[in-house]
């Protein structure tokens, strides 16, 4: 493939770090399209995974960081919507597991949603 001098580059480049991406588009009219959150590998019941998450959140509450309960929270209005966002969701899964790490049922909860939410997006 040749280019022209005079062509616009529109490419992403990353150096370093890691990156996970999701859906995405580049460049004037672009657009990008995800899968709905609740498609996921086979087998995967995210809705009772979800379920299971909520309740060890409900369970651990106070053993949480304020932060932790803050984001869980917000993950529940997310939750909550008719359509969940999943790059949002999993970006509040991410922030979660890392907030929620010392307290190990709520870690081990979070990790298995994030995953089944990472094989759906």
């Amino acid at each position: 493939m040749t280019t022209s001098d005079n062509s616009i580059n529109f490419g992403v480049q990353q150096s370093g770090g890691v990156s996970q991406v999701g859906n995405q588009a580049v460049g004037p009219g672009a657009h990008a399209v995800g899968g709905g959150l609740w498609a996921t590998a086979p087998g995967v019941d995210l809705p009772a995974l979800i379920t299971q998450l909520v309740q060890t959140l409900d369970r651990h509450r106070d053993e949480l960081p304020e932060p932790a309960r803050a984001v869980a929270a917000e993950l529940r209005v997310q939750l909550a919507r008719p359509v969940p966002e999943p790059a949002r969701v999993t970006a509040l899964l991410q922030r979660l597991a890392a907030l929620a790490a010392p307290v190990a049922p709520v870690a081990s909860a979070v990790t298995e949603v994030l995953r089944a939410v990472q094989q759906a997006t």
